[in-house]
């Protein structure tokens, strides 16, 4: 048996018994449903008036594991549907009999009995009994909203992680306490990088100067590969006529747009989700010919989504997003060389940056809500797979993933932790320019409608912030690190060599990963102790902190103190040292 199908079987089963623990410590509950999820198991459960919190998972978590020692068969029947609404009512499982209703009349159900302990509506698969589920722990409380809708009912979801063996288990846990450490929201207010304000709103970060200085490096970084590529920037107002959107499609994909109506024009306007249609405005305000394309555009601008209050969290999931945009007007044949560009490029900085890559190829399922033919879309996703056979990537397809309007590339980039994000995405889009009646004049004298790539290598600047600083755990490379050195003086007598100590860093110019990258420094010679003075720069995460003292000063040398260690240089070396950094 495949060991990955059989792990989803433990989990599954892991989730009946903690309903089974449930029932047996609370009595009259109602259940939910109970998945296996990608690293255990939930249940949502419907307490009534009784409180259940995370100091309560030790007591259920003792009687899952009586259940489990008694290694109870896991035996599945077949009833109709008449019998099974019958038993949920029976038992007042109110979730139970919705569940049931809306399963086809004439289909046989599924129930699976633990012994004569606990029995469940559930389609299965399960191991044979509850001795086999292996190692396993309940981690967190959590509210969840009957079928994810917060117009119904609040239900308590119990959270579980389950593996092989106690060793893949004690690993994931000692993991997850390491990703605790380096929670992106602890580190953004350690570093003093952002905030968040009740006034201003959820999802909606402000950034403090040293979070401005990442942001802006970070987007110099990524915009320079295209800049280098022959790209164009282009600037787009944050509002639109809801026609712009109704046109594009975005109008029903995104219901949750923020409308307004001017009070001057009545116009009505939305805050923009996305910033292609704009840009498709700009390549049809001019005449185009063949000798013209590829028309490349490149802006790094903020678009507005109105995400769940529920789902915002920190930078990861916020409602004003930044995004590296950039969008390619281009012939057929022209296709291979852009994608093949933003390969290498997102390739290239993938490396730099110290994240291994691999890529999922985003097609469409077959739900409705995309825009274009069938054909358009086969067309599509053929080109987008021979591209990466091309460049011999490591793939694999996501069904369902591709967005509304085209297939994708999206790489998917492993961080420090083996953690993987989906950040820089390639997308063909034959769709949008025909929705807006795009063309150029083709060297026949013809009129042809241009093929759209967008582009984005990072992604989201506030995700893939969220993202870096995880993977660094805060300590952001020298190039990106807002303040790069801080000099601390032992006391007040060493102000005239603290003067050369910074004529010296005057010299550094940084000009790797991005040029001219002047180096950011500051002075601490406040009348705290030096202890304090380390501490504070410490928990700063400052990449060089140099001592200075008297001693140093008489011997013309500098004391660093670096992340993982530290070293006594002559003054006359150090901008040569930091730029080697």
């Amino acid at each position: 048996m495949n060991s990955d199908e059989n792990l989803e079987k433990m989990r599954h089963t892991l989730s009946h018994v903690l309903a089974a623990a449930v029932q047996q410590i609370y009595g009259d509950v109602k259940f939910g449903i109970g998945p296996a999820i990608d690293t255990g198991f939930y249940y949502d459960i419907d307490f009534g008036d009784t409180k259940i919190s995370d100091a309560d998972l030790s007591k259920i978590e003792k009687k899952m594991r009586g259940i489990v020692s008694r290694k109870l068969p896991m035996v599945r029947r077949e009833v109709s549907k008449k019998d099974a609404l019958s038993w949920a009512r029976d038992r007042g499982q109110k979730y139970k009999v919705e569940l049931i209703e809306e399963l086809p009349a004439d289909d046989p159900i599924t129930f699976y009995d633990m012994g004569d302990l606990y029995t469940d509506l559930c389609k299965g698969p399960h191991v044979d009994n509850t001795g086999e589920v292996g190692a396993f722990k309940l981690i967190r409380v959590a509210g969840a909203y009957w079928r994810g809708d917060e117009k119904r009912e609040m239900l308590t979801r119990i959270y579980g992680v389950a593996f092989n063996t106690e060793e893949e288990l004690n690993a994931y846990l000692e993991q997850q306490e390491e990703a605790k450490s380096r929670d992106h929201r602890k580190l953004g207010a350690q570093l003093d990088l952002f905030c968040f304000s009740n006034l201003v709103g959820s999802g909606l970060p402000l950034f403090t100067p040293r979070g401005t200085i990442l942001r802006d490096l970070l987007n110099e970084f990524t915009q320079s590969y295209r800049l280098n590529r022959g790209y164009q920037k282009v600037c787009i107002p944050h509002i639109a006529n809801i026609d712009l959107y109704k046109t594009s499609g975005h109008y029903e994909k995104f219901p949750e747009m923020l409308q307004f109506v001017s009070q001057e024009s009545g116009d009505h306007l939305a805050l923009k989700p996305v910033s292609c249609p704009h840009h498709s405005q700009i390549f049809a305000s001019l005449p185009r010919s063949y000798r013209d394309l590829p028309v490349k555009y490149l802006e790094t601008t903020m678009v507005y989504r109105d995400e769940r209050k529920g789902e915002l969290g920190g930078l990861s999931r916020v409602r004003a997003i930044t995004q590296d945009d950039s969008h390619v007007f281009c012939t057929e044949d022209q296709i291979g060389d852009i994608f093949g560009e933003l390969i290498e490029s997102a390739k290239d900085l993938y490396a730099k940056i110290g994240m291994k890559l691999r890529l999922r190829l985003s097609f469409r399922d077959d739900k409705d809500g995309y825009i274009g033919t069938p054909e358009m879309w086969q067309k599509a996703e053929s080109a987008i797979k021979e591209m990466a056979d091309k460049f011999k990537m490591d793939y694999f397809i996501g069904i369902g993933e591709a967005a509304m309007y085209g297939p994708k590339m999206d790489f998917m980039a492993v961080d420090a932790l083996g953690r993987e994000w989906q950040l820089a995405t390639v997308q063909l889009d034959y769709a949008l320019p025909n929705r807006f009646h795009l063309e150029y004049t083709d060297a026949d004298g013809s009129k042809k409608t241009p093929i759209m790539i967008h582009c984005a290598l990072i992604g989201s600047i506030e995700r893939f912030m969220s993202v870096y600083l995880e993977h660094t755990a805060g300590w952001l490379p020298l190039w990106c690190a807002p303040e790069n050195v801080r000099v601390l003086t032992v006391n007040d007598q060493v102000s005239d060599y603290v003067d050369k100590i910074t004529s010296e860093l005057d010299k550094v110019v940084l000009e790797e990963p991005i040029k001219n990258n002047k180096l950011r420094y500051t002075i601490d010679d406040s009348a705290d102790s030096l202890g304090k003075k380390i501490r504070r720069a410490t928990e700063l995460k400052i990449p060089v902190i140099i001592i200075v003292g008297e001693k140093d000063a008489a011997a013309g040398t500098v004391s660093l103190r670096l992340r993982d260690k530290e070293e006594t240089l002559k003054i006359d070396d150090l901008a040569k040292y930091i730029k080697e950094l």
